[in-house]
């Protein structure tokens, strides 16, 4: 799909119901889809024709397929103590079933301004917000993390004045989220220190796949999942399949998803006159959930209670802990291709497939993950070995660099991450050619004939290493 013409954003012919109907069974979606107001604000600001009324937004978002709405509150500013205004808001979401979500709040002062009294100020611009919310039935509102000062008084200084909020909004049974949205905000391992400075249950994040400058969007939406009740699912253009050449939404959502994430995901298309709203709305629809649906085919291989469709070989300790797998204690491996050490064997033997699984390790520590193997002998030789270790050394080699085929082709880079630290694997067969990924970058692309069909497998190395696996999910191809 190439750029659509710049152009007025048209309201009508957005799609009958039975198209909308048609489109919704195509694609079990594991999330809902929602609509941040602010993708249709050159329509609401009148810088298009026609215009678009604040009012219409649960109608155009309905007749859109989408489930539910993200109201921002420059587009209603001196209706927030409206209660007829407000009224018929929630008339509208009520008349065509769209949820209220939230309320997106900006130009009510900075939370962590370092004036003590701007500050509560600041807090208290923000309770007619609240109110708002509560009446119109979103379960947040969000708001903006700005603040003066190093990295570490602007962290204090914005805790105290999200903290001062959040507390008020538990009185409404609403929560307090933060969108990355600029400045230290921007940076994710700043503002999820803000959340654990705050530590209250309704104080929260909205991850916007975009919002980053120069920080690596990846690392910060992964750093900011952990706090998230909203995702901003953000693009800027497209390519001709269709997809954000900006943002990789498969590896995006796979962070959302591998989170435990059950929420919402709201499209905010920001691609100014270069494409019509609506269509960049439709198009940002039709992104997700293509990606929705390649997650749908991925299903988990571990149930994260016991170790139902898995065969443990020749010893060694696996236990679950809060639906982590651990490997402890393994029997001590050896290079003869004839005897095995232990490991832990799916069931199913697989030919074609696409593997997703996190890992941790610690220090100094050896694991492995074979795919195609057989359930004698040695699975590294009768199949194949993506390497896990915490030792590689800086130079790249078939044995020990982390996601290396072992003894067959050493990666193209070391992309692990350090000791303790979970790590992203994507191990895709198809045919003879085989794809490693490894935290979002591919370090392997070869061709093998050694074995076209087998089982997956963990390895549990030695005493002294300890392996952690999660999110265990297959596709068969």
């Amino acid at each position: 799909m190439s750029l659509g013409a710049a152009g007025a954003v048209s309201l009508n012919g957005l799609g009958s119901l039975a198209t909308r109907a048609a489109a919704s069974q195509t694609c079990a979606s594991p999330y809902k889809i929602s609509l941040a107001q602010w993708s249709l604000n050159r329509g609401l600001f009148g810088r298009v024709k026609p215009k678009i009324d604040n009012l219409d937004f649960a109608k155009i978002a309905h007749d859109l397929g989408i489930e539910g709405l993200e109201y921002v509150n420059q587009f209603f500013k001196d209706k927030a103590k409206d209660q007829g205004y407000l009224a018929e808001m929630k008339k509208r979401a009520r008349d065509h079933d769209v949820e209220s979500v939230l309320i997106m709040c900006d130009g009510e002062g900075n939370l962590g301004e370092p004036d003590k009294a701007k500050r509560i100020q600041a807090v208290e611009n923000h309770y007619k917000w609240l109110e708002a919310a509560k009446f119109l039935g979103c379960h947040s509102i969000r708001v903006n993390a700005h603040s003066k000062g190093t990295f570490e008084e602007q962290q204090k200084l914005v805790a105290d004045g999200l903290g001062r909020l959040c507390r008020r909004a538990a009185q409404y049974d609403l929560n307090v989220i933060v969108e990355n949205h600029g400045g230290l905000s921007s940076n994710g391992k700043w503002l999820a220190g803000v959340m654990k400075q705050v530590n209250l249950p309704n104080c929260g994040t909205l991850p916007d796949f975009g919002n980053f400058r120069e920080y690596d969007r990846y690392l910060g939406v992964e750093e900011l999942m952990p706090y998230a009740k909203g995702v901003s699912a953000k693009t800027t253009g497209f390519d001709d399949e269709g997809n954000d050449p900006s943002t990789d939404y498969y590896r995006m959502m796979r962070i959302v998803r591998d989170t435990g994430y059950q929420g919402y995901v709201g499209i905010e298309s920001s691609l100014g006159g270069r494409m019509n709203e609506i269509d960049a709305i439709k198009a940002t629809k039709r992104l997700l959930e293509k990606v929705f649906a390649q997650q749908a085919r991925t299903k988990p291989i571990f149930n994260g209670k016991d170790l139902a469709g898995w065969t443990k070989i020749a010893g060694g300790d696996w236990t679950i802990e809060n639906g982590t797998l651990i490997g402890r204690n393994g029997q001590k491996w050896t290079t003869d291709p004839q005897k095995t050490g232990s490991w832990l064997c799916y069931d199913k033997p697989v030919r074609d497939f696409r593997l997703e699984l996190q890992y941790a390790i610690n220090e100094r520590a050896n694991s492995g993950v074979f795919f195609r193997a057989a359930t004698e002998k040695n699975p590294a030789f009768t199949g194949y070995e993506m390497q896990i270790t915490s030792y590689g050394g800086t130079s790249l080699n078939k044995g020990g660099t982390p996601g290396a085929i072992y003894g067959v082709i050493a990666p193209s880079k070391n992309t692990a991450r350090p000791a303790g630290q979970w790590n992203s694997v994507t191990i895709i067969g198809k045919g003879s050619k085989i794809t490693i990924e490894m935290n979002g970058e591919k370090v392997v692309e070869t061709e093998l004939n050694r074995s076209a069909q087998g089982h997956i497998g963990l390895q549990n190395h030695d005493e002294r290493s300890v392996i952690r696996f999660r999110n265990i999910r297959l596709e068969t191809l």
